[in-house]
């Protein structure tokens, strides 16, 4: 079958894509921030030079979770069965990254969009819409 997604879908994939944009965003103010962190480092007696690699690092990680969330949201879009589970895995390593280290109030705006994408991702709506692709 073809043709347009139902509503659920179409939610469920613009709140994947919109959690890839914050993520993205949210990489671009610390990145906007780096002379605060480094000024930090430095008083905290650590070494602001590495201030940049763990930066680069955390733009890695947004990048690929970005790209993840992009792709098989795009995927889930086209009927894609097996993209459920692959988004639910991606968002299960992405609250095992936030959670592990710690969880901030930045952080809590990322966990309610993974919630409610894995929610519209699993309603009853978007399984028939996947089992008649």
């Amino acid at each position: 079958m073809t043709g347009q997604p139902p509503a659920v879908v179409r939610g469920a994939v613009a709140v994947w894509l919109a959690l890839g944009v914050f993520l993205l965003l949210e990489n671009v103010v610390l990145w906007l921030r780096r002379d605060e962190f480094e000024d930090a480092a430095a008083r905290a007696g650590d070494d602001p030079a590495a201030v940049p690699g763990l930066l680069a690092q955390l733009t890695v990680v947004a990048v690929a979770f970005t790209v993840g969330y992009g792709l098989f949201g795009w995927l889930l879009r086209q009927g894609r069965r097996w993209s459920r589970g692959v988004l639910t895995g991606v968002a299960v390593l992405h609250v095992l990254w936030i959670v592990l280290p710690g969880a901030s109030a930045v952080n809590l705006v990322t966990l309610l969009l993974i919630g409610v994408g894995l929610a519209f991702t699993w309603l009853p709506g978007t399984a028939q819409w996947v089992k008649q692709h």
